[in-house]
């Protein structure tokens, strides 16, 4: 036990003393570590939250307003169109169509009466004008025979041979007859003008019958389709995934449709609806890749390519997202469930071989104040923006930066120009400014404080640290 104590005792004094002559020596008083540009793939990707979806969801509701009677589908189970899934009490349907159909019937026999009437007068029309004609040609042949009796008693009566009594009813008689012959034509006139506009009239009514029928028959037809409605049918073949009433349960269809059943075509493909920020989705476009991992029992891997980006924005809590998504492949045991949350990864570029650096020699500052460093940073001229990668290809991302080197020989700090595109949060590309093995520096450690630091004694005092 005691030989134990006594040989860390001297470790640690060994290694005090090393530190101490290290720490002592004028031209070791700080630690600089540095990072080599290198090339490599690198993949600037976009991460987000999204939530597994349908295609397509289908309400189904009911048109008709009674009890359910029966109800025969359930959750999570798969039906097939035109499969009965509900029953509706149909008295009330069933009543109005009873009286529809009544109605039907008495537009049905209001027709075929106008038809006849309309049938009848045009029958009737030309024997009338035929009657008033004859009528008419008898007042005139009355009018003839008054007349020429009139002009021989009034001749009569000029000699003094006709009594006053005679010539008076003479004339009466031929004015009578007169009055009669206007009357007969009139009779004749209206005979003809009747033959000429009544069958018009009475096609007219017809043609009222024949609409009253057809809005009974729209009528018949609504009522039997209600009654056809109070047995409910899946529209498509799919699942069930969620029944909104229990049998008994009275609907009122008056006002909206009440839904019965929330069904899904198929859980084979789903879609993913992701929302962005405002920040990200300048970089998104339609045909990236987007990808997915659901922790089962084994890590599956969900991946396809965007379909749609949507301009609508939403604001939740003053933060403005946009709406993207995509659709998958779903696996066997469908472990992609409808309402799933997720955490989706957007490809937004690719690059399998480029420039790159880490971001810690981005992100480094040397240890000046930062007036020096400025000052350091504006005497530095950026060579003019390159159009072109190192492969040829247009630059699309492409902004200034620096990265710092130190002079161990004239102890100054020097601040080299960059060019730099994409990122994946750990290394940045360098479009332009820098040579794969260039070195920059990511960490300064100041050794010159005072002090004993066990950690680095211990350190130094390693075996294959320690020297004779």
């Amino acid at each position: 036990m005691r030989s134990w104590i006594i040989g860390v005792a001297i470790v640690v004094l060994g290694g005090g003393a090393i530190l101490y002559k290290t720490l002592g020596r004028s031209d070791a008083n700080h630690e600089l570590q540095t990072v080599a540009v290198k090339t490599g793939p690198i993949t600037m990707t976009i991460e987000t939250n999204g939530t597994v979806q349908p295609l397509t969801t289908v309400e189904v509701g009911c048109e008709v307003s009674g009890k359910i009677d029966d109800l025969l589908a359930e959750p999570d189970q798969p039906v097939k169109k035109d499969e009965i899934i509900c029953k509706i009490n149909p008295e009330l349907a069933e009543a109005e169509d009873q009286q529809s159909q009544a109605d039907l019937a008495k537009a049905k026999s209001a027709v075929a009466d106008a038809e006849l009437g309309r049938d009848e007068q045009i029958a009737n029309l030309p024997v009338h004008t035929l009657q008033a004609l004859a009528q008419k040609e008898q007042a005139e042949a009355a009018l003839v025979d008054a007349e020429y009796s009139w002009n021989r008693v009034d001749k009569l009566h000029g000699n003094s041979d006709a009594t006053d009594t005679e010539w008076v009813a003479t004339k009466a008689r031929w004015l009578q007859a007169q009055a009669n012959a206007k009357a007969a034509q009139a009779a004749y006139d209206l005979a003809v003008n009747n033959e000429r506009i009544l069958p018009g009239r009475a096609e007219q009514l017809v043609e009222q019958a024949k609409a009253a029928l057809k809005l009974a028959e729209a009528r018949a037809n609504y009522t039997n389709t209600r009654v056809n409605r109070c047995t409910i049918r899946a529209p498509i073949d799919g699942i069930v995934l969620k029944r909104y009433f229990d049998v008994g349960t009275t609907v009122n269809a008056t006002f909206q449709t009440p839904p019965l059943y929330l069904l899904a075509p198929s859980l084979d493909r789903m879609k993913v609806s992701a929302r962005v920020s405002e920040s990200d989705i300048a970089h998104i476009e339609v045909g990236q890749k987007a990808r997915f991992t659901v922790e089962a029992r084994q890590p599956i891997t969900f991946e396809d390519r965007i379909k749609h980006k949507y301009n609508q924005p939403e604001s939740i809590q003053n933060v403005v997202t946009y709406t993207v998504d995509f659709e998958v492949k779903n696996d066997a045991r469908h472990t992609l469930i409808p309402g799933l949350s997720v955490n989706v990864e957007i490809l937004c570029v690719e690059k399998p071989e480029t420039l790159q650096i880490p971001n810690t020699a981005l992100r480094f500052n040397p240890p000046l104040s930062m007036e020096d460093r400025r000052a350091i940073v504006e005497s530095v001229t950026w060579p003019p923006r390159p159009t072109v990668d190192a492969n040829g290809q247009e630059v699309a991302y492409c902004s200034k930066a620096h990265a710092w080197q130190f002079d161990e020989k004239d102890k100054k700090w020097i601040a080299l120009p960059l060019w730099i595109g994409i990122t994946d949060n750990v290394n940045t590309e360098i479009v332009a400014g820098a040579k794969p093995g260039d070195t920059f520096v990511k960490k300064y450690i100041d050794q010159s404080k005072d002090g004993f630091n066990f950690k680095d004694a211990m350190k130094l005092a390693s075996p294959e640290n320690r020297t004779l």
